[in-house]
């Protein structure tokens, strides 16, 4: 069995593994944030149904930079973003938009994230764009340390993040794409 890593642009034929993994990350990185609800109510059929059916719009528009690791055909892991932030405070500056990198828990810690990191990187400096944000709730410490160690800098602006009565607190990371650390240095 080969359970070699592969990384590929994202295919519309990924929308429901994609929504699958979203959802198990979401479990797993926010179970002590939110309540059962707001994940029982992220893996309803008629709501997988219809991220399914937007997906090619969402994630295969030519702004948007989206890209899949896979193990024998299953995905395990995805980044996501747009180059020009859909945050109103961060779009008026012209930064594009780190929206995710979810890896299925039993292949996190394996530099997978950091793989993901430098590609959203890359495809940034193909498009001569200069500076990124992403966003994070402030209470996910494990995802806050990546974005820190590789050299996001935590910006003032916060905004809150509500789902079924819980609110938390979402903080960003802004990264000038000249000053990131070599990628070997990650």
């Amino acid at each position: 069995m080969n359970n070699e890593i592969k990384i590929r642009k994202v295919k519309a034929e990924d929308a429901e593994q994609w929504s699958k993994l979203q959802n198990l990350v979401w479990r797993y990185a926010y179970k002590d944030l939110l309540p059962e609800s707001v994940f029982v109510e992220r893996e309803k059929p008629e709501r997988i149904a219809k991220i399914i059916a937007g997906f090619a719009k969402h994630q295969l528009a030519e702004d948007r930079i989206c890209y899949v690791a896979e193990v024998n055909t299953r995905l395990i892991g995805y980044v996501s973003g747009i180059v020009k932030s859909e945050y109103e405070h961060f779009g008026i500056k012209n930064y594009a938009d780190l929206q995710a990198i979810y890896i299925h828990p039993n292949y996190q810690h394996c530099g997978l994230g950091k793989k993901f990191f430098n590609l959203f990187v890359d495809e940034l400096k193909k498009r001569n764009l200069k500076r990124f944000v992403v966003g994070v709730l402030k209470d996910n410490l494990q995802a806050r340390r990546a974005y820190e160690k590789w050299g996001g800098k935590l910006d003032v602006y916060t905004q809150p993040f509500i789902k079924d009565g819980v609110e938390l607190t979402e903080v960003f990371y802004t990264y000038d794409i000249e000053k990131i650390k070599n990628k070997e240095d990650l």
